[in-house]
């Protein structure tokens, strides 16, 4: 989309405020001559989980891949990310860098954070993460460094070293890993500070792992030093989060919303302090602010996809637990619409439990609980979350084999449970209208499947706000796309042209699929080729 549709899209005040932000700029923050890691913060780490006790139920093959540093991340397949070389970092930064490393097992192996394996483009740590030649190299995957970065393994080697033999090795090799990246990555430097969601989210993860590790830590392998060094890394992530928040003049997204968790997850860890408080004011007033701005009354999210609408769901589960565990009071409007919007997901999925893919997919998630669930479109474990947060709901099931999504949740709340609202959204009659003679079709396609289906127990849920219709039961199921690009978020968010097209399934077994993305930042030919409306199974008008 060129730039003139989406300043049509953007609201006057929105508008004028970023003219405003362009032509007054605020005082930019330079971090190339600063040293902000040796900086000593006053914070300690509380503990949210002591008392949890999780089941293990990681695959052991992937847990030793992390080991190895081998990660397979937006279908690179399993990649080793050692760093080859050694890197130099700008004198401001070196010193520190060396002090750390000392801490570092001998033989440990550092990792490449600034490596796109795919393209085998490598980003630059001594340039200021505003700097970095990001877009400008055709087929370089900047998401690629990013999900490295959220570190989202951690948790799982946790879980894994709770039951584990070799509990020390994976408590060292955390260790090893957190100093690695505290080392090798100068606050404000780099890929991995260029996207403050992406901070948001590497410091969830960071605090979940620390908090599982220290529980079981007998020999103290996670030093007083180590637990202080970590602390200082935490504040300089949430204070880097504050400083970039990406709120877009009030037209944001999903991004903002991991903003916020990100700082919720920093400010309820970390000990009291009158920064920490009013840390905890912003974010409890912004969140929600942005939960009416962002789901619609029926429960979809406005980025226009179906798994944004995931991804965006996740942030308001952790957030919400969060914001309860403060203490705050929600109204009725807002469990109402909480419930909603978990129960979207719990309707669109198939009776395989994959949801149909509607607009954009980057994959992305807070957590990664379970490494064993190798299908990105299943999204139990979140329900299993909502399971936690809501007494007697219908997400109790997903719990029975997802329990530690629920766990935390619990533990973040302390069994502070919220009503399962009693009022079920109604579905409206279907309504339908008579062909227009005038239309001509030039291709029909017939599908044929069994004809045993009883047609009679196929259910219609609609969602006219989103913009989605699903008829579904056990043997068959078919989702129709409506999203409409007005709706949805100013830019029009994260919609394909995908306009009546539909996904079908019957007995399990997939008739027609939506291709998804495929490419997100490494090529742009190829990402609006998968967005466009030839690549999608609705309706194609020749010659546009």
């Amino acid at each position: 989309m060129n730039k003139l549709k989406i300043a049509k899209q953007i609201p006057l005040v929105v508008l004028a405020k970023r003219i405003l932000k362009r032509v007054l700029p605020a005082q930019r923050i330079i971090y190339t001559d600063n040293e902000l890691r040796s900086t000593f913060s006053i914070y300690k780490i509380q503990s949210l989980l002591a008392d949890a006790e999780f089941e293990e139920i990681a695959d052991l093959q992937i847990t030793n891949h992390y080991i190895n540093h081998e990660f397979d991340l937006l279908g690179s397949g399993w990649q080793n990310r050692d760093l080859k070389k050694t890197i130099t970092f700008n004198s401001a930064h070196q010193t520190y860098h060396d002090k750390v490393i000392q801490l570092v097992s001998t033989n440990y192996q550092f990792i490449n954070w600034q490596l796109d394996v795919i393209s085998g483009f490598e980003f630059d740590v001594t340039k200021q993460f505003d700097q970095q030649n990001i877009g400008k190299t055709k087929n370089v995957g900047i998401k690629n460094c990013w999900e490295l970065g959220r570190l989202q393994h951690l948790p799982q080697l946790a879980i894994a070293a709770v039951t584990a033999e070799n509990k020390e090795k994976l408590i060292l090799e955390f260790k090893n890993q957190c100093l690695d990246f505290i080392s090798s990555n100068p606050v404000g430097m780099g890929v991995q500070w260029a996207c403050a969601m992406d901070v948001g989210i590497r410091v969830s993860n960071l605090l979940v792992a620390l908090d599982i590790f220290n529980k079981i830590d007998e020999t103290k392998i996670l030093t007083e030093d180590f637990n202080q060094l970590f602390a200082n890394a935490i504040y300089q992530h949430g204070l880097f989060i504050y400083h970039h928040l990406e709120h877009k003049e009030g037209a944001a997204g999903n991004h903002y919303l991991f903003n916020l968790v990100g700082l919720l997850f920093v400010s309820n860890y970390l000990s009291e302090s009158e920064e920490m408080v009013k840390w905890k004011r912003f974010t409890e007033y912004e969140l929600e602010k942005e939960f009416y701005k962002q789901f619609f009354n029926d429960g979809g999210n406005f980025e226009g996809s179906t798994c944004y609408h995931c991804l965006c769901t996740e942030a308001m589960l952790y957030g919400t637990a969060l914001l309860l565990r403060n203490g705050k009071k929600l109204s009725q409007k807002y469990i109402n619409l909480l419930y909603h919007v978990a129960n979207f997901i719990k309707i669109i999925a198939k009776p395989t439990h994959e949801i149909p893919q509607f607009g954009d997919n980057d994959s992305g998630r807070l957590f990664i609980l379970d490494n064993k669930n190798k299908n990105l479109l299943n999204y139990d474990s979140l329900l299993a979350g909502f399971s936690g947060l809501f007494a007697e709901s219908d997400f109790d099931c997903f719990s029975t084999k997802q329990p530690n999504q629920k766990l935390i949740i619990e533990h973040i709340i302390q069994s502070n449970k919220l009503p399962t609202p009693n009022t079920k959204r109604q579905t409206p009659n279907a309504k339908y209208q008579t062909p227009n003679p005038k239309l001509q079709t030039s291709i029909i396609t017939e599908i044929k499947f069994p004809s045993n289906i009883e047609t009679q127990k196929v259910m219609l849920y609609s969602y006219p706000n989103f913009g989605m219709l699903v008829y579904k039961y056990e043997q068959f199921y078919l989702a129709i796309s409506t999203i409409s690009n007005k709706k949805m978020h100013h830019g029009w968010g994260h919609v394909h042209n995908d306009k009546l097209s539909f996904e079908l399934q019957v007995n399990g077994i997939d008739l027609v699929k939506d291709p998804g993305t495929y490419s997100y930042s490494a090529n742009l030919e190829e990402r609006n080729e998968f967005r466009s409306t030839k690549a999608h199974h609705g309706i194609v008008v020749e010659g546009i």
